[in-house]
């Protein structure tokens, strides 16, 4: 049989998280990743999740995905906008903790990458907000 191939691997660059700084959880959220790989990916797709923790129950939303298409090595660039985060039908006692954006590049089935934003969820004069923390900075 022939050796397993490995995947390709990929250098992240720049990662644009849109509005910067405190919002509220549900404003639209703009994201941005520059990156390169060094081989070619024939079944390449980004998926998009919050996950919210609490004490006893995990809370993965699936906030969209993109079409399935090959990738040339070399570099790319990512960007998705999501309109909402998908926790409105979440109790607030679930959502008032940290959660975790994350952006995954798949190969196939095969994840290739995953790109893991720390998000603070705070409640500011009666409204929830949110605070993506970039990975870079």
């Amino acid at each position: 049989p022939s050796p397993p191939t490995m995947a390709p691997t990929v250098q992240v660059s720049a990662i644009s998280i849109q509005p910067e700084g405190p919002c509220p959880i549900d404003a639209e959220l703009k994201l941005a990743i520059d990156y390169a790989i060094d081989g070619p990916l024939t079944n390449a797709r980004w998926e998009l999740r919050y996950i919210a923790d609490h004490a006893h129950k995990r809370h993965v939303i699936d906030l969209g995905k993109t079409d399935v298409s090959p990738l040339a090595a070399g570099e790319h660039n990512f960007t998705r906008s999501v309109s909402d985060f998908g926790v409105s039908g979440l109790k607030k006692s679930v959502v008032m903790n940290v959660g975790l954006f994350l952006a995954v590049l798949f190969d196939g089935d095969e994840e290739v990458i995953q790109v893991s934003m720390v998000t603070q969820v705070m409640e500011k004069d009666g409204t929830i907000m949110r605070l993506v923390l970039n990975p870079l900075e």
